[in-house]
C-alpha cells in the first residue's frame, strides 16, 4: 500500500458536525462559488481574446470533510500512516490544485486581463464585483471570533476537561506524557521532518486507542454542540445577518451555475 495514497473519510469523520455549520460555508460551498467565479472569469476573458481553464465543477461528497481533525486525529488508519502529518489530497482536491498552479505561470497578457496590472483587478476582480451584488454584508473577523471563541469555550466545559484527564491517563499508561490531544497534535517535534518518524506515528495511534478508550470524540462533539447554541441562542441577530450572508452568496453562484455552466457531478 503506498505511503501517499490519500486515505478515505471514515464514517465517524463524515458525522461530524456542529451548530455553526449552518452559518459558514462548507469546503464544497466555497468551492461552488469558486467555480461560478471561474464561469464569469472565463466570459470576461474570452471578450478579451483569451481562454480560461476552469477549475473543477463543485462536488457532491466532500472527499475531506472540515470536521475530519477538528478533535485531532481520529481515525486509526490515518494514524498509522500519517501519525499528526496532513495526508496528501484526494484526487479531486489535487485536480484544483494543478489548475492553481497553472494560473500562476500564465502568459503576462493573459496574467494582467485576469488579474490586473496590479494583481487587484482585471476579469478576476469583475467576476468577483457581479457575484456580490445584492449579497448584505457581514464582518468576517466577528464570525471566526464566535467560531474560536466556542472551540476554546467548548475545552473549558467539565465533562471535557474530565475526558481530557482520562485521555492523558491512558496517554501515560502507554509511555507518552500530554494533557490534550491538541497538546500532542501540536508537538513541536513533528515538524522536524516531512515525513512522520516512528516516535510520532506511535503516539498518533495511541491517541485514537485512548479517544476511543475514553470516549473523547463523543463528550466533546457534545460540549461542542451545547456551547455553540448557546453562542447562537444568545446572539440571534447576528446569526441571522450570517445565515442570509451565506445563502445570498450561494444563490448567486448556483444561479450563474445553472445559467452558463453544467451541473455539480459527483465524485463517486
Amino acid at each position: 500500500m503506498p505511503a501517499d495514497r490519500p486515505v478515505e473519510a471514515s464514517a465517524e469523520a463524515r458525522a461530524l458536525r456542529v451548530p455553526l455549520d449552518d452559518f459558514t460555508l462548507s469546503r464544497l460551498d466555497i468551492h461552488t462559488i469558486e467555480y461560478a467565479e471561474d464561469l464569469l472569469t472565463r466570459a470576461c476573458m474570452r471578450g478579451r481574446g483569451f481562454d480560461w481553464e476552469l477549475l473543477p465543477p463543485p462536488a457532491r461528497t466532500d472527499t475531506d470533510p472540515l470536521h475530519r481533525r477538528r478533535y485531532g486525529v481520529i481515525e486509526p488508519e490515518v494514524a498509522e500512516r500519517y501519525g499528526y502529518h496532513v495526508p496528501p489530497p484526494a484526487p479531486d482536491q489535487q485536480a484544483r490544485e494543478q489548475v492553481w498552479r497553472r494560473r500562476e505561470a500564465l502568459p503576462p497578457a493573459e496574467q494582467r486581463a485576469a488579474y490586473g496590472p496590479d494583481g487587484q483587478g482585471g476579469c478576476r476582480e469583475t467576476a468577483r464585483t457581479r457575484l456580490a451584488q445584492g449579497i448584505p454584508a457581514v464582518d468576517q473577523q466577528q464570525l471566526n471570533g464566535y467560531i474560536g471563541d466556542t472551540f476554546e469555550a467548548s475545552q473549558r466545559v467539565p465533562a471535557v476537561v474530565a475526558a481530557f484527564g482520562a485521555w492523558s491517563a491512558c496517554m501515560k499508561a502507554g509511555g507518552f506524557t500530554y494533557r490534550t490531544p491538541l497538546d500532542a497534535a501540536n508537538d513541536r517535534a513533528w515538524a522536524s521532518s516531512a515525513r512522520p518518524a516512528p516516535r510520532e506515528i506511535a503516539v498518533a495511534v495511541a491517541d485514537v486507542v485512548c479517544k476511543r478508550a475514553t470516549g473523547l470524540v463523543a463528550t466533546w462533539s457534545a460540549a461542542d454542540q451545547a456551547v455553540q447554541l448557546a453562542a447562537i441562542a444568545a446572539h440571534r441577530t447576528d446569526f441571522a445577518r450570517f445565515r442570509q450572508a451565506r445563502d445570498a452568496e450561494l444563490r448567486a453562484a448556483r444561479q450563474v451555475i445553472g445559467q452558463t455552466g453544467p451541473p455539480s457531478k459527483s465524485t463517486t
